[in-house]
């Protein structure tokens, strides 16, 4: 009626009675197949995997002492603060940031004494874990990783179409070194996921079966080495010996979480190629001037890990002599222990004012809470809260 052309113009009125008129016929006689369409679109084309997936979700809890997320407690000292609140008033947010992320990467070059050419930046670990995922499965499409470990390795895996293979840790949390050999023999996985010190566990798998597992692949190995400041040990220098490893960091977990990145460093080779699916412009200007401040300035660092080390180790001593605890050493900035009632204490815990992180599940993690090293004031009123639960 009123659509006649391009240059047709409609006014408000008319647009007006056109929506409804659409919206009746809708209702009267295309509703119920308009909705029952949109029902099947989900079963015929979401991919079965997704479909069967959980999400990645943190439950969020108001509490005063926050120990559940394995972020650093500490705010950056008042000097580096201000240094970035000016820097941010620089910053041009209405053009795009530098796509290469070219200053940030050199600064990393600089003090990890690893060529620029080999590093990529990404929007957190995650979306370095999907790149590899998307370049590196042109093979077997098969990705493997012990467990229990970094929940993203399976979900993401599963969201790109590609098989998970996951195999089971040992007694103490560390590879088993004759399955994994088994796996990667029977299965030639495309790439082999290894979270050292891992999560939830805590602890850093033997060096000579990582270093197995290097010798028998045919894929990539990622080493994730997000933990790695708190254990003081790297594969890093190792890049150039092994062909197939790749090592990723991150600079969530030493005081800058909200910045959300990550860091990769591999062969030029293989950085050539997943440059090559990276999305533009995927580390925004905020994180890569913040970050470029931080890294100029990392002596503070480097100190409150030292004093979240010690605390770690404060911690862990005071779990192994609670009643009813079995605390797990610890190469990361958080511990992982065992209660008879998870659940029960999880929820004392927040009446309390305490957040730690509830991993209870069927299997190795059965009845397990994992809780982040905080300061020492908040340390303390986590042990006393757990104390308390326990003995109530």
């Amino acid at each position: 009626m009123v659509f006649k052309g391009r240059a047709a113009r409609i006014c408000n009125e008319c647009v007006g009675e056109v929506g409804e008129q659409i919206k009746g016929k809708a209702s009267s006689d295309g509703g119920k197949k308009s909705q029952v369409r949109h029902t099947d679109l989900v079963k015929s084309r979401v991919k079965e995997g997704i479909r069967k997936l959980s999400p990645y979700s943190v439950p969020h809890f108001k509490c005063r002492v926050k120990l559940d997320g394995n972020e650093s407690p500490f705010h950056l000292p008042k000097e580096v603060e201000e240094r970035v609140v000016r820097e941010i008033r620089d910053i041009p947010i209405n053009r795009y940031p530098d796509p290469d992320a070219a200053t940030l990467r050199e600064k990393i070059s600089k003090i990890t004494d690893f060529p620029i050419d080999g590093i990529v930046v990404g929007n957190g670990s995650d979306e370095l874990i999907e790149l590899l995922m998307i370049t590196f499965s042109g093979g077997t499409g098969r990705v493997l990783y012990p467990v229990p470990t970094f929940s993203m390795f399976r979900i993401t895996s599963v969201a790109l179409g590609l098989e998970p293979i996951p195999v089971e840790l040992d007694a103490k949390f560390d590879i088993d070194a004759k399955l994994m050999a088994r796996e990667i023999k029977t299965k030639n996985p495309d790439l082999i996921f290894l979270a050292s010190p891992n999560n939830p566990t805590g602890n850093r798998y033997s060096d000579d079966r990582i270093f197995e597992i290097l010798k028998n692949s045919n894929g990539l190995v990622v080493l994730d080495e997000a933990y790695c400041d708190f254990s003081g040990k790297s594969f890093l220098p190792l890049i150039q010996q092994y062909e197939n490893l790749i090592v990723l960091r991150t600079m969530s977990k030493v005081g800058f979480a909200g910045l959300r990145l990550g860091i990769l460093f591999g062969r030029v080779e293989h950085v050539r190629e997943i440059n090559k699916v990276r999305l533009p412009y995927n580390v925004n200007s905020l994180s890569q001037r913040v970050a470029e401040v931080v890294l100029d300035r990392v002596g503070f660092v480097s100190e409150r890990i030292q004093l979240i080390n010690r605390e770690r180790g404060r911690v862990y001593k005071e779990l192994k002599i609670i009643r009813g605890v079995t605390a797990f050493p610890s190469d990361a900035n958080f511990i992982l222990f065992k209660v008879e009632d998870a659940d029960g204490v999880f929820r004392g815990l927040i009446e309390k004012g305490v957040l730690v992180r509830n991993f209870n599940s069927p299997g190795r993690l059965e009845n397990c809470l994992r809780v982040t090293i905080g300061t020492p004031d908040e340390n303390n009123d986590f042990l006393r809260a757990l104390r308390e639960v326990l003995s109530s």
